[in-house]
């Protein structure tokens, strides 16, 4: 009876588990379509032709707050937008051409990309690590300890 207690404690957790799995999936759903539905609409208020970048930005950035709760590396999607705003400022300045500020977007992608792909990286090995760790310690068999006075013994 006991052990069927405990199989059905644990049935209950594994459905617990996927039931919130599922959830976290749809809440980041329908995030990225409130963000992709609030940059079409920054897209429209601010069509290619407006010199308005700060603004612009401005709005693609309130828009895409919506998915930051869901993304991997927060960090690394607020390095982005802060490169943004100052790129837009430089453009509103007309110290930075169009072309330099995409050159300089593009570039900061790529290094954003590499460094989550390390960060990925890192955790499959340290995870990798531990799995290994893990099964060398159960195939090591049972560890029995004596104790002796105020010694204990573990072999």
């Amino acid at each position: 009876m006991r052990i069927l207690g405990i199989v059905a404690l644990c049935v209950t957790l594994a459905g617990c588990g996927l039931a919130r799995m599922q959830e976290r999936k749809e809440q980041t759903a329908a995030a990225v379509a409130a963000k992709d539905s609030g940059i079409a609409a920054c897209k429209a208020q601010y069509p290619d032709e407006n010199k308005d970048f700060v603004l612009r930005n401005k709005c693609g950035f309130e828009a895409a707050q919506v998915v930051r709760p869901f993304v991997t590396y927060p960090d690394l999607f607020d390095q982005n937008w802060a490169k943004a705003a100052l790129l837009s400022e430089q453009l509103q300045g007309r110290k930075l051409t169009r072309a330099e500020a995409n050159a300089q977007m593009t570039e900061l992608q790529s290094q954003i990309t590499a460094e989550e792909q390390r960060r990925n990286l890192a955790n499959r090995s340290v995870a990798a690590q531990e799995t290994a760790a893990t099964a060398a310690l159960l195939s090591s068999g049972p560890t029995i300890c004596n104790r002796v006075g105020n010694t204990t013994i573990c072999n």
